[in-house]
């Protein structure tokens, strides 16, 4: 299992909803200042690699990360024009 970080300010709400009803364990917190010098929110996740794709809500989830020691590593990050176009 790993823990992931989902930049998903706007889609917060509705991820964490989504996650609630799956029953899945998750937390909400600010996003940390090493990924974004202003505010905002994100939501950390638990699952095993792969699996977090699913979770993403396009138009809504900016960028997912995983922390590597004090490094974070961007998985993915989505366009979010391109995810309002599909």
């Amino acid at each position: 299992m790993k823990e992931f970080l989902f930049h998903s300010t706007v889609g917060v709400i509705q991820t964490r909803k989504a996650l609630q009803a799956a029953g899945m364990t998750f937390r909400v917190s600010d996003i940390p200042r090493d990924l974004r010098g202003g505010c905002g929110l994100c939501i950390w996740l638990t699952c095993p690699p792969g699996e977090e794709i699913q979770w993403v809500i396009p138009g809504q989830t900016e960028a997912i990360y995983c922390q590597q020691g004090s490094d974070w590593q961007c998985v993915v990050h989505y366009d979010a024009e391109a995810s309002t176009r599909q």
